[in-house]
């Protein structure tokens, strides 16, 4: 009897409804491993910033050192008791409106000039960086270092002298107490960290004037000394466009003396937003590259949440219109003398106008 073949049991075929969940689920599994990988890079890079307690409260100074005075004489009695009253009428107007839209984020921008790490320095540049999803705008507001001001519990006077006096926490209370507007959160820099920040993008594309150079010169020396470089090194020699380094470009923002403070605040958003500008043009690595070298000196009163919503969020604020403006408002100022401290004496209804009109649209 012939031998009977041996029957292999037939294979079965494997459904089309079976295959597709199995490659369904496939997907779902590297978009997870993806999600996690980029969530833990995200983290990585934040983990670089100096996150500080929002509670943390700033020790208050008992007096501030004015090495800027001027020897003109102080404006005459009735005026500084005018300007003094109407800051304290201010303060006693509308105490506790304070403008605010869930759809605006306010973070100030504090550019210190502190020349160690165990110096606190003085607010050197104060901008706030308002995103606005109403309007789709990033308003960049400066506000003038020697605008006249009521500090909390101290005293009227310079309004840079706020955070010389009590960090931060200060600035923001004097900010809010005196302009009504709501500060969400800051980033502290130190401005001579700020000169890696515009090398790592490969400088900064600024026209610089005929008589700018010869005050961009004249404060570069001390810049150079503290990044280890020979007083005349990197000296510009001519006007026009053209890319500055880290160096020259913080020896730019910092002319005082040509325009007086608001020229100045006016360069300082013009490097910024030409920061902005050249971040949109970055690739990956470049961009990498940048945040190992930004966040480190940065330090803020952000959660770890929130720095992570605003990296998320931030391809969508780049293509936001970005809006310079500065505070105080053509046309709402005057010039006086307190104290040897050559003051800004402000109207403030005018630009608290001004602040609901160009940062919340109203």
């Amino acid at each position: 009897m012939a031998e009977q073949a041996i029957r292999r049991p037939k294979k079965k075929k494997m459904s089309k409804k079976k295959k597709l969940l199995i490659a369904l689920l496939i997907v779902v599994i590297i978009l997870v491993i993806g999600c996690i990988t980029a969530v833990a890079i995200i983290f990585h890079y934040i983990g670089k910033v100096e996150v500080e307690d929002p509670k943390k409260a700033f020790p208050i100074v008992d007096s501030v050192v004015d090495d800027d005075l001027t020897s003109e004489p102080d404006s005459p009695p009735e005026v500084i008791e005018k300007a003094d009253k109407k800051i304290n009428e201010n303060l006693a107007k509308n105490a506790t409106e304070i403008m605010s839209d869930d759809n605006v984020v306010n973070v100030l921008l504090i550019g210190t000039d502190a020349r160690s790490k165990d110096d606190r320095g003085r607010s050197d540049s104060m901008i706030l960086v308002s995103i606005n999803k109403n309007t789709k705008q990033v308003v960049m507001t400066s506000f003038l270092r020697d605008i006249y001001c009521n500090i909390p519990d101290i005293e009227n006077t310079r309004l840079n002298h706020s955070y010389a006096y009590g960090g931060p926490d200060l600035l923001i209370k004097t900010l809010e107490s005196n302009f009504k507007v709501r500060v969400d959160r800051y980033v502290r820099v130190n401005f001579y960290s700020f000169c890696d920040v515009v090398d790592t993008i490969g400088g900064v594309d600024i026209d610089v004037t005929e008589e700018e150079i010869s005050y961009l010169n004249s404060n570069l020396p001390e810049v150079n000394r503290l990044q280890g470089y020979s007083d005349n090194d990197s000296f510009v020699t001519h006007s026009g466009m053209q890319t500055l380094n880290g160096r020259q470009a913080l020896a730019y923002s910092r002319i005082r003396y040509l325009g007086t403070d608001f020229a100045r605040s006016q360069r300082q958003r013009t490097v910024l937003e030409n920061i902005i500008t050249k971040m949109k043009k970055l690739s990956l690595g470049e961009l990498s590259d940048l945040l190992d070298v930004l966040l480190p000196q940065l330090a803020t009163n952000m959660t770890e949440g929130e720095m992570f919503s605003f990296v998320v969020d931030s391809p969508v604020y780049l293509k936001y219109e970005v809006v310079q403006n500065r505070v105080p408002a053509d046309g709402t100022w005057s010039f006086i003398t307190v104290r040897q401290m050559s003051v800004i004496d402000v109207d403030f209804d005018a630009n608290i106008e001004h602040l609901k009109k160009t940062i919340y649209g109203e």
